[in-house]
């Protein structure tokens, strides 16, 4: 008995901080991206960095069929360290030739610079929801020739 207690004096204590390490500091961002209809976006990656504690930081998430999508840095869904982000989302490369074709990015351009997305959030030390509406991009309109 007295070595099952003193192994738990020991144990217990490596174990809170092997527990408290994994992750640490990271608090979860959820949301969805939708366009202004409600309709979802249903894929692309969601982008965002911010400076904290003077060094740059970065997290993503992919952007799944429903238009959900979780931030990670150091792994998928992992969170992201509290701080102002700004944030860009990118749609899926269009092919070479499927330009021609019609296709177009998913959306509009201005949301894949940082500069000119208008996106921030704050990510504060608790779990976080953030949902982004987005507009389709402008059609493209043929060269007259």
């Amino acid at each position: 008995m007295r070595s099952f207690v003193t192994r738990g004096r020991v144990l217990l204590p490596l174990l809170l901080v092997f527990v408290a390490g994994c992750g640490a500091g990271r608090y979860p961002v959820t949301g969805q991206v939708t366009y202004e209809d409600g309709s979802p976006v249903e894929d692309g990656t969601v982008i965002a960095e911010a400076t904290v504690d003077g060094k740059a930081v970065g997290v993503q998430g992919a952007i799944a069929k429903d238009g959900t999508f979780s931030f990670g840095g150091d792994r998928p869904s992992d969170g992201a360290i509290p701080g102002t982000y700004k944030v860009l989302i990118m749609s899926p490369t269009i092919p070479d030739g499927a330009a021609g074709e019609g296709k177009q990015p998913l959306v509009d351009g201005k949301y894949t610079k940082y500069d000119t997305s208008g996106l921030t959030f704050e990510v504060k030390p608790e779990r976080n929801t953030f949902n982004i509406k987005v507009s389709r991009p402008k059609p493209r309109t043929k060269d007259k020739e």
